[in-house]
């Protein structure tokens, strides 16, 4: 029986791709049906904006070129919007968890720039499990339900919520104990500030087309995605105490105390 190519072992780039059939039928140009493993998520009770959080951070983050793997939103059946986005990993089942000593060590530019993407979009959930990395082969961020509207408030108003965390530094994030080289935070202090509004404001926009969020929330997000741009720096300095293992630290832009 004839079968198509033997896949990579981590498929094509760092996504899983499998040819569709055992054989293939190549048309002009060389174009394949191929059939793409992916991840979908959905709103739920307890996080009603999960699917706008994390379309909006994942396209944000790729403008700005943080290794967030490719997605968008997708129509459900019977209504709606999902976000899906490719999968990582050994033929795209499950990606492999982050190890952050060694992930810091060997891809500090690529640790600095999750911190920083993730202190901009207000993430409140980066662990070793919604972090991939494979040596030699690539890293990816995922998981950004818990961005943007991700502060609780009583009245359970979104645009309250993010008025409640405009200006709060996240805590608690998996990579500042194991980095030691805070050299790259400039660089992609300077690529986030370079996402222009009107980037930020198709991508928020492509929302409330959607029907995800109506016009006050879709201008109250752009608001709060242009607050913190120009802030990160300030964000990193205030979770000064977790980088314990950083001896030189160059970007100060307030008197920090390491036991604060």
């Amino acid at each position: 029986m004839p079968t198509g190519p033997k896949r990579p072992k981590y498929g094509v780039g760092y996504f899983d791709v499998a040819f569709h059939g055992a054989t293939i039928e190549e048309s002009s140009g060389g174009v394949h049906h191929v059939r793409l493993n992916a991840f979908a998520r959905q709103n739920t009770a307890e996080r009603p904006y999960a699917v706008v959080n994390d379309y909006i951070a994942s396209k944000l983050g790729t403008a700005a070129g943080v290794p967030v793997p490719p997605g968008n939103l997708i129509g459900l059946h019977g209504g709606g919007f999902g976000y899906v986005a490719m999968a990582f990993g050994e033929r795209g089942d499950t990606a492999p968890p982050v190890i952050p000593p060694i992930f810091c060590v060997e891809r500090p530019w690529e640790a600095c720039g999750i911190i920083a993407f993730d202190q901009w979009v207000a993430n409140t959930d980066r662990h070793n499990r919604n972090l991939a990395y494979v040596a030699d082969v690539g890293v990816a961020a995922f998981d950004h339900d818990l961005a943007l509207i991700n502060h609780y408030h009583p009245s359970g108003d979104a645009k309250a919520a993010l008025a409640s965390g405009l200006d709060v530094e996240c805590k608690g994030h998996c990579l500042p104990p194991h980095v030691v080289d805070v050299s790259h935070f400039p660089e992609w202090f300077e690529r986030i500030a370079s996402v222009t509004r009107r980037e930020i404001k198709q991508i928020v926009d492509t929302c409330h087309s959607a029907r995800l969020v109506d016009a006050p929330l879709r201008d109250a997000l752009v608001d709060f995605i242009e607050h913190r741009q120009t802030r990160i720096r300030t964000y990193v300095d205030r979770t000064y105490a977790e980088y314990s293992k950083v001896e030189n630290w160059t970007l100060d832009t307030e008197e920090v105390d390491r036991d604060s």
